[in-house]
């Protein structure tokens, strides 16, 4: 779905309707929960459910939900620590640095104040939504409330897009919820197509949102107390592996099963890894085997499914991505080319940034920091990579410690959080607010930990810190149910 498909007053009603859903639901879920930040929370997790649609100047549908949650958040949070908790510094760098070089960017590259708008939200403005999410998620109280909806809303996401997705592949829908095939692969014809689930984009993206919901979902199936609860999780792993493996993402699945792998031996489970290969190893035999042309060597003999030969025959062409970025960010070293324009400027001038001495590069660089680099120069590469390299470093801690006192939930937390940033090395992960939104969440749910200075008289202790964030019925904060 684009929005040369929809008339003007169609994206206005939709925009409209998302906004008074959204509403609803989420001040439902507050007092349902009987916590505030709970309805915040479940609609920046719900941001994939809303298809990206654009609108206006860089805005599109799926940022109505991630909108609506921010603002029930800062209703719901003590915003007056901020004033009182110690930010990482390497990450306040980093954001600085990036958006800095995207405002500079912006305005030197573009050719009207409707494009310069437009840049603005694209990248600087997207660093700082993305950073104000994380904040305010980080402030609700009490954690562990925190990290149970979080990790429920999570799997909840996970498993309403698998469900989605495998219909799509496996039933009529006439390719709603897919990605057609492209030319050049070996899925060309072979399959239905790749599942995209409701994000209306790339399978890249929905791979990248599986990464998070798979790793999250194990860490609740561990932690399960009862048998029931113990399958129900264990299938929602299950059928989410099995989806990620029909997006015929690469790196998604590679990364997602190594998530697993390590979160089941930090915590001793690694015989359930067993399932999780089978049903990868279901997927790749749903799909056909191909038909060789004759005369093709051993094309007597069967031959692997086309799923197997998604990994084995169809060449990326990253090296290429990341050498013309690269080249573009040295011609461009002080404000780049522009947020989203990585692209156009390689088309005018194709033998420099196209033709590379390692392929073809047809497309952005597919690398948070390289894209920033290309976009917005040396200084925007710099805040990029300082970015990853904070969140990482923080998600590192927390496994240092899995084994002494991390819970489940943070340690799955921190796993999952780095294999999105390990796939942020082959995608640009930091634009798209389908992904981006949901990672930040997690991010501030487990990763980054805003400490407070020594109490003192004047501050409030994190009873009062909860007592605030109660939801408007005054419900006593009692366990998620």
């Amino acid at each position: 779905m684009t929005a040369d498909d929809l008339s003007i007053p169609t994206l206005v009603g939709l925009s409209i309707g998302i906004a008074v859903v959204g509403l609803i639901a989420g001040r439902w879920l507050s007092r349902r929960t009987g916590w505030a930040p709970a309805g915040g929370t479940a609609l920046l997790v719900a941001t994939p459910i809303v298809p990206f649609v654009p609108v206006v100047s860089g805005v599109s549908l799926d940022d109505i939900l991630p909108l609506l949650g921010i603002a029930f958040l800062a209703a719901a949070v003590d915003l007056g620590r901020l004033r009182r908790v110690k930010v990482p510094w390497l990450l306040v760098v980093g954001v600085a640095l990036a958006v800095g070089a995207g405002v500079a960017s912006s305005l030197a590259n573009a050719s009207s104040p409707g494009q310069a708008v437009t840049m603005l939200l694209r990248s600087p403005g997207r660093y700082a939504f993305l950073t104000v999410i994380v904040v305010l998620v980080a402030l609700t109280e009490p954690p562990d409330r925190r990290g149970a909806l979080t990790a429920r809303a999570m799997a909840l996401l996970g498993t309403a897009e698998a469900v989605f997705g495998l219909a799509a592949f496996f039933l009529p829908l006439g390719g709603l919820g897919l990605e057609p095939t492209r030319k050049f692969s070996v899925l060309y014809f072979e399959v239905p197509g790749r599942i995209a689930g409701t994000l209306g984009i790339s399978p890249n993206f929905l791979g990248a949102i599986f990464i998070l919901t798979i790793v999250v979902t194990t860490g609740l199936a561990i932690e399960a107390r009862t048998g029931r609860d113990r399958v129900v999780l264990w299938s929602s792993v299950l059928v989410q592996m099995l989806a990620l493996t029909l997006t015929f993402t690469r790196a998604s699945l590679g990364v997602a099963i190594v998530g697993v792998a390590v979160l089941l031996l930090l915590r001793g489970r690694i015989r359930y890894l067993v399932p999780v290969l089978c049903v990868v190893a279901i997927g790749f035999a749903t799909t056909p085997s191909r038909t060789a042309p004759p005369g093709t060597p051993g094309s007597e003999g069967p031959r692997a499914p086309v799923a197997v030969e998604r990994l084995t025959s169809d060449i990326p062409d990253r090296l290429a991505l990341w050498y013309s970025a690269t080249l573009m960010m040295l011609d461009h070293p002080l404000t780049g080319v522009g947020p989203g324009r990585t692209v156009a400027v390689a088309a005018g001038d194709r033998d420099r940034y196209v033709h590379t001495p390692v392929g073809a590069a047809e497309n952005n660089a597919h690398n948070t920091i390289l894209l920033a680099g290309a976009e917005l120069g040396v200084a925007g590469a710099l805040g990029a990579l300082l970015v990853n390299l904070a969140i990482g470093l923080a998600a590192l801690g927390i496994l240092l410690r899995s084994r002494r006192g991390a819970t489940v939930a943070e340690t799955a937390g921190a796993v999952a959080v780095l294999g999105y940033l390990a796939q942020g090395m082959v995608n640009n992960l930091f634009n798209v607010a389908a992904a981006s939104v949901v990672f930040a969440v997690v991010v501030g749910a487990w990763v980054i930990r805003l400490e407070t200075g020594s109490p003192s008289a004047s501050q409030p202790n994190a009873d009062d810190q909860a007592q605030r964030q109660r939801a408007p019925t005054g419900t006593p904060l009692e366990p998620i149910r």
